[in-house]
């Protein structure tokens, strides 16, 4: 009985001291400062994005650098690219290094990242990256197409001929008849010009509305006789048949 009490006190003394040991603690998450372009010995010109990873737990700030030199050493002259200050960066931009302004030659970079209550830099260094601007603004010469050359003729300058119209014949004026009789010039009128045109007058017209209407009226009177007369024969062959004696 005294055992097992025994055991168990010792259970409970000894479970606080290995969570708590080093060993058995659980990992903190580390920093990372990472560059992944440029890169080592990289040439480059104009203005170049420096991307890359700069994280941090609690992360503080990360900074971007660059000196003259293709490595970092103690007489290094940094100037600064980029201070940026509780923002971390995974696989982004981290700067934007403009180096038009910038002899060309040897430079290398360092990324910097801090955090807070950690006295510890995280640091990664780029080294040997070369400047050359002058080589990527000289054009590459274009071939240039050849101008066809002018054909020289050589001769006497040819004298156009000058070609002799032949004169133009001048009517001669008609003659004036004698006896002081004028030629009369017949003159279209106003309906010849426009066509094939036919005078008609209101008396004419008048005229033969009459003749045309009595024409008519003879010609319905004579049929009015003749059906007339057509009755007449045969109401008289008629009461001629009925008044004969039977034979």
């Amino acid at each position: 009985m005294h055992k097992r009490i025994l055991a168990v006190a010792t259970a409970l003394v000894m479970i606080p001291l290995i969570v708590s040991a080093p060993g058995w603690a659980a990992p903190r998450p580390q920093a990372r400062s990472v560059v992944t372009y440029p890169t080592n010995g990289m040439t480059i010109s104009g203005a170049v994005q420096i991307t890359g990873i700069a994280t941090h737990p609690n992360m503080l700030w990360y900074q971007v650098d660059y000196a003259p030199g293709p490595e970092p050493t103690g007489g290094s002259q940094w100037t600064t690219l980029a201070h940026v200050e509780n923002v971390q960066v995974e696989n982004g931009v981290l700067a934007v290094w403009d180096t038009t302004s910038l002899p060309d030659g040897l430079y290398c970079l360092a990324l910097t990242v801090s955090g807070q209550n950690d006295s510890l830099y995280y640091q990664q260094f780029v080294t040997y990256l070369t400047i050359s601007n002058a080589q990527a603004a000289t054009p590459t010469p274009q071939p240039s197409t050849p101008e066809p050359l002018s054909t020289a003729v050589v001769g006497p300058t040819p004298t156009p001929a000058s070609v002799e119209q032949p004169a133009t014949p001048t009517p001669r004026p008609s003659p004036t008849p004698q006896g002081g009789a004028a030629e009369e010039t017949a003159t279209p009128s106003a309906g010849e010009k426009g066509g094939f045109s036919i005078p008609l007058q209101a008396t004419e017209l008048r005229s033969a509305f009459c003749t045309g209407g009595l024409i008519a009226v003879m010609l319905f009177l004579l049929g009015g006789c003749y059906l007339l007369a057509k009755a007449v024969v045969r109401w008289f062959l008629r009461e001629q048949y009925i008044h004969r004696p039977p034979k």
